[in-house]
C-alpha cells in the first residue's frame, strides 16, 4: 500500500473557533486499557464527531451564500430549524398527554427502530455496507497513521520523545523543524535574479518532501498489518457483536433521547426537529459499544503477534479520531437507511450534506 499525502500534524491542523483540545487516554505499555479509559475514549470520539458535524454544517451553509436572495432564504430556514430544535429542548408534556400514550409511543418507536436497525445490520445483508464503509475507514486510518508517524513525540499526556528508527526520519524531522529559519535565510541573500531564489526554495521543499515520503514508505509494512487487524475487528463487531444487541441499543436510544415525550404526534417516527437529540443518543451508545469491543480486540490481537508493535503504535490505536471516523461513515449510512425506511425525517441541511458527500 502506497503512502497517501498525510494530513498536517495535529498541532498545525486548523480547529473550529472555540473547539476544545482533547487529550485521550492511552493504553499501558503492555496494551491494557481500563473500562473507565475506554468510556473516556468513546466520549472524546463523540466530541470530535460533534465538532465535525458543526463544522460541516457551517461549511455547507457558507457554500449556499451565493446571492442576497438565497442568503435570505437560507437564514430563514436556519432560523426555523433553530426554533424547532429549541422547542424540542424546552418541550413539556401537555396536560392531555396521558402517560399511557407516551409509553405506547415509546414502545412503537423502540420496535420500529429495532426493525430498521435489524434489517440494516442483519449478518446476511451486511456485506455491501461493511465492504463499502471499510474501504473509506482504511483510507482515513492510513492517513491518521502517517500523520502520527510524522510527530516527534508519542501520543498521551506525557508526550515522550520517540526513538527514531530511520535515517530518513531523523533528517526529515530536522529539516522540517529548521525549514522556517532556512527559508528566512534564503530570503535574506542577494541573488542575480529571483529565479535563483525560487529554485533554491523549491529544491528545499522537494528535499523535505522526498525524505518524508521515503520515511513513510518504510512504515507501510506495519500499517498494512494494522489495517488487516482493524478490518478483522470491525467485521467481527458489525457481524457478530452488534446484531444480538440491536434491541437493547434501540431501547437505550429512544429512552435517552426521550422520544416518547416529544414524538407523540409524529406517528411513531422521529421528526426532523427531534433528529439532533436522536443522533446524539444513537452515536453515544454506538461509540460506547464500538470502543469497548474494538479497542480490546485491537490491543489483544497486536499483543498476540510474534513481531511486536512499537509502544507508539500501540498508543496510536487509541486515537479517538479512528472511532470518530467509523462513527461518521457508519452512522450517516444508518440515518440514510432509516430515512428511506420512513422511520426518520432528516433536516434539509443534513439531507443536502449527505447528498453532497456522495457526489
Amino acid at each position: 500500500m502506497g503512502a497517501p499525502p498525510p494530513l498536517p500534524p495535529r498541532a498545525q491542523r486548523p480547529h473550529a473557533p472555540g473547539a476544545a483540545v482533547h487529550i485521550a487516554p492511552v493504553p499501558s505499555d503492555d496494551g491494557i486499557m481500563s473500562t473507565q479509559a475506554k468510556l473516556s475514549l468513546a466520549n472524546i470520539a463523540l466530541a470530535l464527531r460533534e465538532e465535525q458535524v458543526q463544522a460541516r454544517v457551517v461549511h455547507y451553509k457558507a457554500d449556499l451564500q451565493t446571492s442576497p436572495e438565497l442568503d435570505a432564504i437560507t437564514a430563514q430556514v436556519v432560523a426555523e430549524l433553530q426554533m424547532l430544535q429549541q422547542a424540542v429542548k424546552t418541550a413539556t408534556v401537555r396536560p392531555d398527554q396521558q402517560p399511557d400514550d407516551r409509553a405506547q409511543v415509546e414502545i412503537e418507536l423502540i420496535k420500529n427502530l429495532k426493525v430498521g436497525l435489524g434489517r440494516l445490520f442483519h449478518p446476511e445483508r451486511l456485506g455491501n455496507l461493511v465492504e463499502r464503509k471499510l474501504g473509506e475507514v482504511s483510507k482515513r486510518f492510513a492517513r491518521l497513521f502517517f500523520e502520527s508517524e510524522l510527530h516527534e513525540k508519542m501520543a498521551g499526556g506525557q508526550q515522550e520523545a520517540k526513538q527514531l528508527r530511520y535515517t530518513e526520519q531523523a533528517l526529515y524531522l530536522a529539516l522540517a523543524r529548521a525549514e522556517p529559519d532556512m527559508r528566512r535565510t534564503l530570503e535574506s541573500f542577494e541573488y542575480v535574479s529571483s529565479d535563483v531564489r525560487e529554485l533554491a526554495e523549491d529544491r528545499l521543499a522537494a528535499l523535505i518532501k522526498e525524505l518524508k515520503h521515503s520515511f513513510l514508505g518504510r512504515t507501510t509494512p506495519e500499517l498494512n498489518a494494522l489495517l488487516k487487524l482493524l478490518n478483522e475487528v470491525l467485521i467481527a463487531f458489525f457481524t457478530v457483536e452488534l446484531p444480538p444487541v440491536i434491541g437493547e441499543l434501540a431501547w437505550e436510544v429512544v429512552r435517552e433521547a426521550r422520544l416518547g415525550e416529544t414524538e407523540i404526534q409524529a406517528g411513531y417516527k422521529v421528526s426532523a426537529a427531534a433528529f439532533p437529540q436522536f443522533r446524539q443518543a444513537f452515536e453515544r451508545r454506538f461509540l460506547q459499544r464500538l470502543v469497548a469491543y474494538a479497542e480490546d480486540e485491537l490491543l489483544k490481537r497486536t499483543a498476540a503477534r510474534a513481531d511486536k508493535f512499537r509502544i507508539e503504535t500501540i498508543r496510536f490505536l487509541a486515537d479517538p479520531q479512528i472511532f470518530s471516523d467509523v462513527c461518521e461513515l457508519v452512522c450517516d449510512a444508518v440515518y440514510d437507511s432509516l430515512y428511506n425506511d420512513g422511520f426518520l425525517d432528516l433536516p434539509g441541511d443534513w439531507r443536502a450534506r449527505l447528498t453532497s458527500s456522495r457526489a
